[in-house]
């Protein structure tokens, strides 16, 4: 029995046992909480305010990530800068500016930081051996189409060596008739002091992938924090990628979250560190990272190695939920297709093994209508293996159901990132998954013994939720007419006004050591704590 054909074994009879579950009693809603905000820091302005789409945002503060055991907070700007933000004195000082598109200043000539809402700087994560190593990775975007070089700039960083530093030929992305527009770039970065705020060392490209437009890119990226020196997962890397839109096609690349010859709708699993695991892996096509051989499709024709869960729509964020010193859980926030008839879902999966989150198939709780691409589904809901839009195996898997939904156009339209609040500060949260909606600037809260309650094989099975009641999608939007230039004259006698910016609080979440809560919102590029729980 191959490797692929014993984890569906395994999957399925996950599936089968974890139904027992669905006849527990509903778990009750967690109590309601409001909280206070106070601002931390404005972050500089970079938007630019001539257009009137994403790109006005005042500051698309992207994430806010922890420097490990130096106290200091690394901060993105999805237009170009990655900030150290001091602790003590708030002050954000720019430690690399990738854009060095046309006029920009940054280092890659083809950066991409685009209308589009997700675009630019898009991911970062430390090392866990960030300490002794020095090393972080990064995601951002770059032009397919550019005739530029796709080597960073030498000079622009004074410490940075790019000597050595060497494109990679793309990981391939299905397209049918269509062009790729834009190539996700995966970058290993070696700063030989950590000690200041300037880069000193090197960049490495680990990969690069093909995206087919400006909507779910590879987007994050994440070590599982409780692996330790000698366990299979330490320096282990996971990655999401989007599908492109392509589930809602209707044509063949609405098979592409469920073809598992790409890494589209995936989450996959590398390991970025070519001395790591050297015995129980394989090196790259590339030759620039190595893949894990207990990844679940390691040995099946075809399919994409480094995939380790597949069929989402947008997993364009993750989190860990720590168990104990020696086992998390891995989360994946699914963003949801507009909404309408039939009703769409935003989602927060506990990613497994192997598993098929059935999407475009199914969202949330409910089926999706028949498709001619697809036909009818099998009589058990089960789905195949399927490799390319032709190349079907007979191995069959069932949908790994998820956790948390709630209705898209109900609480928001696009679900953001989160935490898994282990902390101190505020007992309310402890063992709370903390969460959002983008759109909105909505925050909400569930606990995590709920979550994987309801991953008990019925879709129907979700945990509850509560909103953590907040002033900022008033206080976001009122900071953005103070922050946005507002038009000098009105338009001249018939010309068309400009069309009005986009109403997105543009919402995300951290938490850091401390057990502080971080709010930031890209409306205003403003970063604001919890102050107070009541």
């Amino acid at each position: 029995m191959n490797k692929a054909a014993s984890t569906i074994k395994a999957v399925c009879g996950l599936a089968l046992a974890l139904t027992l579950v669905a006849a527990m009693p509903a778990q009750s809603a967690p109590k309601p909480i409001a909280a206070r905000l106070t601002d931390y820091v404005e972050m500089p302005l970079t938007g630019n305010f001539s257009v009137r789409d994403t790109r006005s945002q005042p500051a698309r503060i992207n994430f806010l990530v922890e420097e490990p055991n130096h106290g200091r907070l690394f901060v993105s700007d999805s237009s170009g800068p990655l900030y150290i933000l001091d602790k003590k004195t708030h002050q954000p000082t720019v430690y690399l500016n990738f854009d060095g598109s046309g006029s920009g200043k940054g280092l890659f000539p083809t950066f991409l930081a685009d209308g589009s809402y997700a675009s630019g700087l898009l991911g970062f994560t430390f090392d866990p051996d960030y300490e002794r190593n020095g090393i972080f990775y990064t995601i951002h975007l770059e032009d397919a189409a550019s005739t530029a070089s796709s080597l960073p700039k030498a000079g622009v960083i004074p410490g940075l060596d790019v000597s050595k530093y060497v494109p990679t030929k793309s990981v391939v992305t299905p397209a049918g008739s269509y062009s790729i527009t834009r190539e996700a770039v995966l970058i290993e970065w070696t700063d030989k002091n950590i000690g200041d705020t300037k880069f000193e060392g090197t960049a490495r490209e680990v990969m690069r992938v093909q995206l087919l437009n400006g909507i779910h890119p590879m987007d994050d990226l994440t070590f599982n924090p409780t692996a330790r020196r000698g366990d299979p997962d330490w320096r282990v890397l996971y990655v999401s990628t989007g599908d492109g839109g392509t589930g809602e096609t209707d044509d063949v690349r609405r098979l592409n979250p469920q073809r598992l010859d790409h890494f589209g709708g995936k989450i996959i699993r590398i390991i970025p560190d070519l001395k790591e695991h050297v015995s129980s892996s394989e090196v790259s096509e590339n030759r620039q990272y190595r893949i894990p051989n207990d990844n679940p499709f390691f040995s099946t024709p075809g399919a994409r190695k480094e995939i380790w869960a597949y069929g989402m729509r947008n997993p364009h964020r993750m989190a860990w939920d720590i168990e104990s010193p020696h086992q998390a859980n891995l989360l994946a926030f699914v963003i949801g297709a507009n909404g309408g008839n039939p009703v769409r879902y935003e989602t927060v999966d506990v990613i497994r093994r192997g598993a098929n989150y059935g999407y475009p198939l199914r969202e949330g709780p409910e089926f999706r209508p028949e498709h001619k691409i697809y036909g009818s589904l099998a009589a058990d809901k089960s789905l195949p293996l399927r490799i390319t839009d032709t190349v079907v195996l007979s191995e069959r898997v069932p949908m790994q159901d998820s956790a948390l939904a709630y209705k898209t156009t109900v609480e928001g339209n696009a679900i953001a990132g989160g935490f898994v609040y282990r902390g101190t500060k505020w007992p309310a949260l402890q063992g709370s998954l903390v969460f959002g909606d983008i759109t909105s600037g909505r925050i909400f809260y569930a606990k995590v013994a709920d979550l994987i309650t309801a991953t008990d094989g019925d879709p129907t099975t979700l945990a509850p939720y509560t909103e953590i009641k907040t002033d900022l999608p008033q206080v976001a939007l009122d900071r953005a007419r103070v922050r946005v230039p507002q038009p000098s004259a009105a338009p001249a006698p018939g010309a068309a006004a400009p069309p009005p910016r986009p109403l997105r609080i543009d919402l995300r979440l951290a938490t850091d050591s401390d057990g502080e809560i971080y709010v930031m919102t890209k409306s205003d590029g403003v970063i604001r704590r919890i102050e107070s729980l009541e």
